[in-house]
């Protein structure tokens, strides 16, 4: 939360839980990672971490910046820490992401832009002045791209060959052609209902997806106490009484 926000902004939640998330992402690593030395050695491993943890490891140059000179960082917003501009950009609709790191894509996105005199101009010359002057380069480029909707800045940027794309809210990601293609939204119906997930961002070949979403509460009760020998009307009573 210390890195996130605008500079004269409070610290600011990261908005999903990327921490919980994350470091069940390295335990499934050290575990597999575990099981591969069984294989050679035929001895298990005790596999441990922590969300603290994982909140060090994601901060990659963030933590290395402060190990090595003890340079505390600080909130830049959406604003890349080394290359500018990369970072998002306000369009007449809504919001891009553009990404001109390095002075080749920089040329670029300036000739697209229409302005191919902000690569001689001083204060826009190279990463490190545009870095020193990124306040007046957002009000130039802002003062432009706010003039057409974001699908038209990344037709054409995409065209030029310069790294961008549209912050889309949730409706616009699960309508994206992608999503329908790759899966990334299930669906399974039920008599009265139906009922919906994501979709792990992995593929091991066709036969291993997903076949089911969780069931509704107490779905499979007939089915579960079934197996365990009891029968329906001996749950009657507890289905009743609303303990089912």
């Amino acid at each position: 939360m210390h890195l996130i926000g605008e500079l004269d902004s409070p610290p600011i939640s990261v908005g999903l839980p990327i921490y919980d998330l994350g470091t069940g992402m390295w335990a499934v690593q050290g575990i597999l990672a575990a099981l591969c030395e069984r294989e050679h050695t035929g001895l298990g491993r005790l596999v441990e971490c922590s969300l603290l943890e994982t909140v060090i490891g994601f901060s990659s140059w963030s933590s290395a910046q402060w190990l090595a000179d003890h340079e505390e960082p600080t909130r830049q917003g959406s604003r890349h820490r080394q290359n500018a501009p990369y970072q998002r950009m306000q369009t007449k609709d809504g919001y891009l992401m553009v990404g001109a790191a390095g002075e080749a894509v920089w040329a670029r996105c300036a000739k697209a832009l229409g302005h191919p005199e902000w690569c001689e101009d001083p204060r826009f010359a190279t990463n490190r002045q545009r870095m020193a002057n990124r306040n007046a380069l957002e009000t130039v480029m802002n003062a432009l791209l706010t003039t057409k909707t974001t699908n038209d800045w990344v037709e054409v940027l995409e065209a030029a060959g310069v790294p961008c794309g549209p912050v889309y809210d949730y409706a616009q990601t699960f309508a994206h052609p992608q999503c329908a293609t790759a899966g990334s939204c299930n669906t399974r119906a039920t008599r009265n209902w139906a009922r919906c997930c994501t979709s792990a961002p992995l593929r091991i070949g066709e036969g291993v997806r997903v076949r089911a979403v969780a069931p509704k509460l107490g779905q499979d009760n007939a089915e579960i106490f079934g197996r365990l020998g009891v029968m329906e009307a001996e749950i009657k009573e507890p289905r009743a009484e609303g303990v089912l």
